[in-house]
């Protein structure tokens, strides 16, 4: 089974609340939703405690604030990109108490900084373990999901992103629209879709398939790799081979919606996802 849903608070949400977006969700027939720290952790545990009621139903994931970079220059930017994951961990677990679904923080791991690759791999490792440690002595319990990032310049093509999820014993957020985009388009037809999975269930066994967290979107990219989102229906991006490989291996877990039309393409992938044999 599949959970659908949107990067964020539905377009038709009035007031625009997280609360209200709750309970529109489950009035168009959506269950899923990831709350965007864009700019910082704007819940706080109180108000958490009080959304847990009105989010009945809904799986409930968040993605970390943007800027984080856990193979920064500065010290200190390290520190504040490890307590912005933490910080993100403590309002998600107020969730993860009422549903074991509702426990997944996705972030960006970092960039490259003309680094090698290596180099870059063993420092984010080396920040990621210090964030599981602390999760670990404060019995905050979610999970770490490490994202397939759509620029050249980000750390986290699919091998990095699955090779560190193995290596720290967490799962990846498959975000398949930057996948495309890293890959100049040349990443986007049922085979390649496929053999994604094929990759994910080798290196991360049965939990990879049957607990996935999944992005999708329409996207434009040059030559860095991702440009910026679509709507669905305005990019190349061929969402319906990724939902028929989703269907034929079994792919069990959340699909959030990244494009900027969320709730009405997060209900046509819902839709055609549905209709396919």
């Amino acid at each position: 089974m599949l959970n659908f849903g949107t990067a964020g608070i539905p377009l038709n949400t009035k007031p625009r609340t997280t609360k209200n977006a709750f309970y529109l969700l489950r009035k168009i027939n959506l269950n899923a939703m990831e709350l965007e720290f864009v700019h910082g952790v704007n819940i706080k545990e109180k108000g958490a405690k009080d959304l847990v009621e009105h989010s009945n139903k809904i799986v409930v994931s968040a993605h970390a604030p943007y800027y984080i970079n856990l193979n920064a220059k500065e010290k200190e930017k390290i520190e504040r990109s490890i307590n912005h994951i933490i910080n993100t961990g403590k309002i998600i677990n107020i969730f993860n108490r009422y549903s074991d679904a509702n426990k997944n923080i996705v972030f960006h791991p970092g960039y490259y900084l003309k680094k090698d690759k290596k180099e870059v791999y063993n420092t984010i490792a080396k920040n990621i373990g210090k964030i599981l440690d602390y999760l670990k002595e404060n019995k905050i319990n979610v999970m770490l999901r490490p994202e397939t990032t759509g620029r050249t310049t980000q750390f986290g093509d699919l091998d990095e992103t699955l090779s560190l999820s193995q290596e720290l014993g967490i799962l990846p957020c498959i975000d398949f629209a930057h996948i495309y985009a890293r890959s100049m388009g040349k990443i986007n037809d049922y085979n390649a879709f496929y053999k994604i999975l094929e990759k994910v269930e080798d290196t991360l066994g049965k939990k990879g398939i049957y607990d996935m967290h999944i992005h999708i979107s329409g996207i434009d990219y040059g030559k860095g790799g991702e440009k910026n989102h679509l709507p669905l229906k305005e990019s190349k991006f061929n969402y319906r081979d990724l939902l028929k490989a989703l269907k034929d291996y079994g792919v069990r877990g959340t699909v959030i919606c990244e494009s900027p039309r969320l709730e009405y393409d997060a209900l046509i992938l819902k839709r055609e996802y549905e209709e396919l044999e």
